[in-house]
């Protein structure tokens, strides 16, 4: 049996009483990646940017609300000592198919113009997303905006965009746990799992 550590929970438990979405009666979603192969991936996604980054810090920005725990394991990787800000994107809504438009929000508060921007996202899917949000921060002036990505799924991809970073490549299934959700539903499930709307049906009449 796998278990997520103290820090992990810690972090769950907050991100759920946030969105006042803690799930009591958990259905059995089949689980893809587990909590601890994806902190491990993290780390070493951190290491490799120390690496590759050296002695010049980059403006970390999480794509929330999904990228929110991958983000914090990134930091953690670095030192912890790097701020992450946020800014929002989605084009799902609350199905789980992508609606085709990319709505933007928020961002960092700090200067971007001559830095490298580092984006922490959760999945990349269509493409359409990252590729709206690196336009943004390179016509804001960044030198370079990278991405890293805790899942990637090329089979779904309608735009080339280049991801820097990769934790996971998988198939073409509608994930959640692990700050990803549908509809407000499952964030706070520590591993990634594949959402099956028949095993979430069969929860709730078991419960009802």
């Amino acid at each position: 049996m796998h278990r997520a550590s103290p820090k992990t929970l810690a972090i769950l438990f907050s991100l759920a009483q946030q969105h006042k979405h803690l799930v009591i009666n958990v259905p059995k979603f089949r689980i893809l990646i587990a909590n601890e192969q994806i902190v491990r991936r993290a780390r070493e996604i951190a290491n490799q940017i120390q690496r590759e980054m050296g002695d010049e810090p980059p403006v970390l920005v999480s794509v929330i609300e999904g990228a929110r725990l991958f983000a914090r394991q990134i930091q953690l990787g670095l030192g912890g000592r790097l701020p992450v800000h946020e800014i929002r994107a989605a084009s799902y809504g609350k199905g789980t198919t992508s609606s085709g438009t990319v709505q933007i929000s928020g961002g960092p508060s700090v200067p971007v113009a001559g830095r490298t921007v580092i984006l922490l996202e959760d999945i990349v899917d269509t493409g359409r997303t990252i590729a709206a949000l690196r336009e943004r921060f390179l016509n804001d002036g960044a030198r370079d905006c990278l991405v890293a990505t805790l899942l990637s799924k090329p089979s779904r991809r309608v735009v080339n965009v280049l991801l820097n970073y990769v934790g996971f490549e998988i198939p073409d299934e509608f994930v959640i746990g692990y700050g990803m959700d549908i509809a407000g539903r499952y964030r706070e499930l520590p591993d990634v799992v594949i959402y099956e709307a028949e095993v979430e049906q069969a929860a709730q009449s078991a419960c009802s």
